[in-house]
């Protein structure tokens, strides 16, 4: 990959000085373009893209679009024309939205760890994807056979209510393996893996942007928990 992934270190990080890498046109004044580092998330892991602005000293490009593409962080930008490769250019992120994301993501984490320290995960629930955008979702397998909707409210905002930190780390599988309360299937072995960890609850692994105390995540609404086909969906919202 050519880009330095910066938003994995420092969740942050609202701006960058940078230089282009690569540009492909996509038609109609729309552009992809690699940086050689960026602040700005790819979409995935259920957490949407960030988007922002990129500019030079007589050029500026809309960001509506960040994904990973073959390997590589593409931004995809709306403008007239882009800077030739290796142009010095300046990033800034839409905050708001990415904060915005930022919560969601982590208010996630705490929904999952409040389900671990209630007993029913990783047994008999065990999740498997998560959704942290307009309608914030998160899917285990399992079946529970009751409605746990009020305690796994109360349990969230309990974690909330305590300001307890997140801290982020890379650390090899082993490590993760050892750590973890529970590990998605497929993990790579040939890299260090991000492992977050909610401070005196737990770890799990992570390759999203988090806030760094669960205080900044605000009261945690668990709208509905429904079960179907050996499935738990549990919606959720912040305020």
């Amino acid at each position: 990959m050519k880009t330095i992934p910066v938003y994995l270190e420092d969740s942050y990080a609202k701006e960058m000085d940078t230089r282009i890498a690569e540009v492909l046109p996509e038609g109609g004044n729309r552009w992809r373009i690699v940086l050689d580092q960026t602040v700005f998330y790819p979409m995935g892991g259920g957490q949407p893209t960030d988007q922002g602005v990129l500019t030079s000293e007589d050029w500026t490009g809309d960001v509506y679009q960040v994904m990973m593409r073959d390997g590589e962080i593409w931004h995809y930008v709306q403008a007239e024309r882009v800077p030739a490769v290796g142009t010095a250019v300046h990033g800034i992120l839409n905050w708001d939205r990415r904060y915005k994301h930022m919560r969601l993501h982590s208010a996630g984490h705490v929904v999952d760890f409040a389900i671990h320290l209630l007993g029913y995960s990783p047994k008999p629930l065990y999740p498997t994807k998560g959704e942290h955008g307009k309608k914030p979702y998160i899917v285990y397998t399992g079946t529970l056979g009751k409605d746990i909707t009020k305690e796994l409210e109360e349990k969230s905002n309990e974690l909330v209510a305590k300001a307890l930190e997140f801290s982020l780390a890379f650390v090899p599988l082993a490590q993760l393996e050892k750590d973890a309360i529970y590990l998605q299937p497929g993990l790579p072995t040939n890299k260090p893996l991000r492992k977050l960890t909610l401070a005196g609850i737990g770890a799990v692994a992570d390759g999203g942007t988090q806030v760094k105390n669960t205080s900044e995540v605000g009261r945690i609404t668990i709208p509905s928990v429904t079960e179907a086909d050996g499935m738990i969906t549990v919606t959720y919202a912040v305020a």
